[in-house]
């Protein structure tokens, strides 16, 4: 899960608390006043989730002096005392929700970046990401140095257009691919990934003529699913190319080369 995810589902959790309390408050007919001071919470919250340090103090400060003043302006039935109290207790209440949403702020976040960093699933497709890829080429050129095991990829590469039309009709092309046809017709020790347009399957102890076979096997599926998706002409919207190790050291490693230049920046 991204820190952004996590950061709005507890932002969801807790305004529903809020709203559902207030509800009741008006049911039970509680004091309007309470009730908007209630609901100023929310404002507290969003402010220190999402406006750091200097967000939370001044949710904090604008909330506390927003209800202040609207409940001497509407005292009601309440005496000088009695809304003195109710002040110090939303003091009290914003002061603790500003100091909570901003420890989850500035304690989670680098938590879940971390946790990003180290991430290797590809969220739309749940195969390995670049990262994974990266991780397991570079294993498999080290096992081929040390024990002369060959491996082959399998690269299908699909028309950026194609998956674009197809996202607007809520198609996920990529993921049904990777789901119906990729984990389906390979094996256990295959490991699969995206990148991209681009699906690999990566084949430990496979040669080109092996390979070759399995990639004919797998697109003649792919263009199947993809021209039902389509115009019915699969065969132009996925291009399929193998490559073997060592015969294809250069390309393999112009690849491995591209990815770790593409995952310095976000290291």
């Amino acid at each position: 899960m991204r820190y952004a995810k996590f950061e709005r589902l507890i932002l969801l959790v807790i305004s529903v608390a809020v709203v559902i309390m207030a509800i009741s408050m008006v049911v039970q007919k509680t004091d309007g006043v309470e009730v908007f001071g209630h609901l100023l919470m929310l404002a507290v919250i969003v402010c220190s989730l999402y406006g750091g340090k200097r967000g939370a103090f001044l949710g904090f400060l604008a909330c506390i002096a927003a209800y202040t003043a609207v409940r001497l302006v509407w005292i009601g039935d309440y005496s000088a005392g009695t809304a003195t109290q109710l002040i110090l207790v939303k003091l009290g209440i914003y002061g603790i929700l500003a100091a909570l949403c901003y420890h989850i702020r500035s304690q989670f976040r680098y938590f879940f970046v971390k946790m990003e960093q180290q991430d290797l699933i590809d969220d739309e497709t749940q195969l390995g990401n670049a990262r994974f890829l990266l991780n397991e080429l570079t294993n498999r050129i080290n096992e081929y140095q040390r024990y002369e095991k060959p491996f082959s990829l399998v690269l299908f590469a699909l028309e950026e257009g194609f998956l674009s039309s197809m996202k607007e009709k809520n198609v996920s092309v990529l993921r049904d691919v990777a789901t119906n046809v990729l984990k389906h017709d390979t094996r256990a020790v295959d490991e699969l990934a995206r990148e991209g347009n681009r699906l690999f399957a990566l084949l430990p102890n496979v040669g080109r003529e092996g390979a070759q076979a399995c990639a004919r096997r797998l697109t003649e599926k792919l263009r199947s699913y993809l021209s039902q998706q389509g115009d019915g002409d699969g065969e132009r919207f996925v291009s399929v190319s193998v490559l073997a190790y060592p015969e294809d050291q250069e390309d393999i490693e112009r690849m491995l080369a591209r990815l770790q230049e593409s995952e310095e920046p976000a290291r």
